[in-house]
């Protein structure tokens, strides 16, 4: 990994967010083959069955939190190979400092989501997409939470390392 203390961009995460779609797009697509029909949301969370935005609210969950830490951690391992790298980011610990991080990005990504996905369910209501569709809109949403989590962990590293908050 190159370290440099630029801000990171976001087109910088293209790559892992490509490749983490395609993984738990095919991975969801498993729940989703046999059926002729699939939610895109349902009008109750306690809704039997699968739909595409729980799958993908799980997705965004989970991914967001463990993208985040693996991003902490090899950041952190670039920096302390880079001369340039500030002694602040090199001792960044995971304790608290990481898991502070990587909780408040999962909780943006999630928080975010899901109220974009209570939105759609109140303006768009309950619309039925075949298998291949529920399958993008996973993996959609799994290639957007690795970016996130990946430019945001950055950045709030970069932000604790030099004394400022980032936002």
């Amino acid at each position: 990994m190159n370290f440099s203390m630029e801000p990171p961009r976001l087109l910088q995460t293209l790559p892992g967010a490509l490749v983490n779609g395609a993984i738990n797009g095919a991975i969801s697509w498993s729940a989703f083959k046999g059926s002729d029909r699939v939610p895109l949301s349902v009008d109750s969370i306690a809704a039997p069955g699968v739909t595409a935005l729980g799958n993908a609210a799980t997705v965004a969950f989970a991914l967001t939190f463990i993208m985040a830490s693996i991003t902490f951690f090899v950041f952190r391992a670039g920096a302390r190979k880079a001369s340039a790298a500030p002694r602040a980011l090199t001792a960044l610990r995971y304790w608290p400092s990481g898991l502070g991080i990587a909780l408040r990005n999962t909780l943006l990504v999630f928080g975010g989501f899901v109220a974009s996905a209570v939105l759609w369910q109140r303006f768009a209501g309950t619309l039925l997409i075949g298998p291949v569709a529920a399958t993008l809109v996973v993996a959609a949403v799994a290639a957007l939470a690795t970016a996130l989590a990946e430019w945001c962990t950055k950045r709030e590293m970069l932000g604790a390392a030099s004394g400022r908050v980032v936002v």
